[in-house]
């Protein structure tokens, strides 16, 4: 249950529609609160409210109404403007990282709130009623100016956010949120797989819908396998794209599946049209990749950027590699296995977050020294079990220098760069 309220969580953080509603929610509450309190001194209102008399307080709530309408407006338009660029030039996945910033959803709900109030108050002044709502109408002048100041703030925002520099920084703080989310500290004992594996004993199960793993209620099939005296082996890991009709679990003993128990297991994957980070670290890693593969592109040729997100990929590597690897083996209260589902490796981590960009920037000697300098840096920090993968890398990033690299002055840089990661890690002789 709580992976798919996880999801759900996912999807509303990255919506321009969630935030932005509860805050209209709460305004018209405020205004039908405001318009019901009139605050007075004897016959006088109290020096700070507004002071009109009945019939001047619908023609400020006008103008302040169509003043707010051409503000929100603005404000739409300037959002659209940015999301357009940005797809453009950092790539279309990265608009879910705009849609949950929580200061472009806070200043689109303050607009939009702003012209509820005011407009829900001056239905409130019409009537020829003698009492004019000076709580609410000052309310609303206080929206008005609020909204002026988040104007100003929010083209600052704004220009900033469509910095590569800061995009990189934002989409990494997210992938280093979500590294303390998954994985688990250094000093996790993990249960060991069963001897016989349930895809090489069990019963398939095969799927009814297609589209894209976002997350796996692992709990709930915990639960499932130990009703019934089972263990389930999932596939796939989240991120996989799958489709109907293939195998996606299997159950052993075999005798132990019926048509019930394959519903329950398969209702415990949410499916989406899309990838979602709720327990895929490589859908973060995909959207930094996404960046650098864009700067690299014939139209921008910009290797900085590349660079950057270099540097900001192998921060991350960094913290996944001071974390435990990726729970794969779960089991119920009494320690039995009952459930195996794969999970991405530390080299499957390391080649989806440095592949394509040495593909793409195979003609950049820019972009290949400042892989082999981060590889380098990363094999000062690792394990055995890690520095293996990460030589392998140094290596595959040579030969594609070697192989692409027409200036010789660049290709001995690249390999100087290779033997001082080698050299860092070898033990000083005395």
């Amino acid at each position: 249950m709580f992976p798919r309220l996880l999801t759900l969580w996912h999807s509303l953080r990255t919506s321009l529609w969630a935030l932005p509603l509860l805050m209209v929610v709460a305004a018209a509450g405020a205004a039908i609160f405001a318009v019901h309190v009139p605050l007075r001194q004897s016959d006088n209102p109290v020096w700070f409210l507004y002071s009109g008399d009945a019939e001047q307080a619908p023609q400020f709530l006008s103008s302040l109404l169509t003043a707010m309408i051409t503000m929100a407006t603005l404000v739409v338009s300037i959002t659209m403007v940015v999301l357009t660029l940005a797809a453009q030039q950092l790539g279309p996945r990265l608009i879910r990282s705009f849609m949950a910033d929580r200061r472009t959803q806070v200043t689109l709900g303050l607009f939009v709130a702003t012209v509820i109030y005011l407009l829900l108050v001056l239905r409130s002044t019409f009537g020829g009623a003698d009492t004019v709502p000076n709580l609410a109408v000052t309310g609303g002048t206080v929206l008005v100016l609020l909204c002026l100041v988040a104007l100003l703030m929010f083209v600052h925002h704004l220009a900033r956010s469509i910095i590569a520099d800061n995009t990189i920084d934002r989409v990494g703080a997210a992938l280093d949120a979500d590294i303390v989310r998954l994985l688990p500290d250094a000093d996790f004992e993990q249960a060991k797989a069963p001897a016989k594996r349930p895809a090489e004993t069990g019963a398939p199960l095969t799927l009814t819908s297609s589209g894209y793993v976002q997350a796996l209620d692992h709990h709930g099939l915990v639960a499932i396998a130990e009703e019934a005296d089972a263990v389930i082996e999932i596939s796939f890991k989240p991120g996989r794209h799958v489709i109907e009709g293939t195998t996606f679990a299997w159950i052993a003993p075999a005798d132990a599946t019926n048509e019930d128990m394959a519903r329950r297991v398969q209702a415990c994957l949410m499916l989406g049209g899309e990838r979602a980070s709720v327990q895929d670290l490589e859908t973060s890693i995909r959207q930094l990749v996404e960046v650098a593969l864009r700067a690299l592109s014939p139209s921008i040729s910009d290797p900085f950027t590349a660079t950057a997100v270099v540097d900001r990929l192998t921060m991350s590597l960094a913290k996944i590699m001071r974390r435990g690897p990726a729970q794969c083996v779960w089991t119920d209260e009494d320690g039995t296995v009952r459930l195996l589902a794969p999970r991405s490796t530390f080299a499957e981590t390391v080649e989806e977050s440095f592949r394509q960009i040495r593909q793409h920037g195979h003609d950049e000697p820019a972009v290949l020294i400042r892989l082999v300098e981060s590889l380098g840096q990363l094999l000062t920090l690792a394990n055995e079990d890690q520095r293996p993968v990460l030589e392998k890398q140094i290596e595959i990033v040579l030969e594609t220098g070697r192989r692409n690299i027409t200036q010789k002055q660049d290709l001995e840089t690249l390999e100087g760069r290779a033997k001082l990661a080698h050299d860092a890690t070898k033990p000083k002789v005395r």
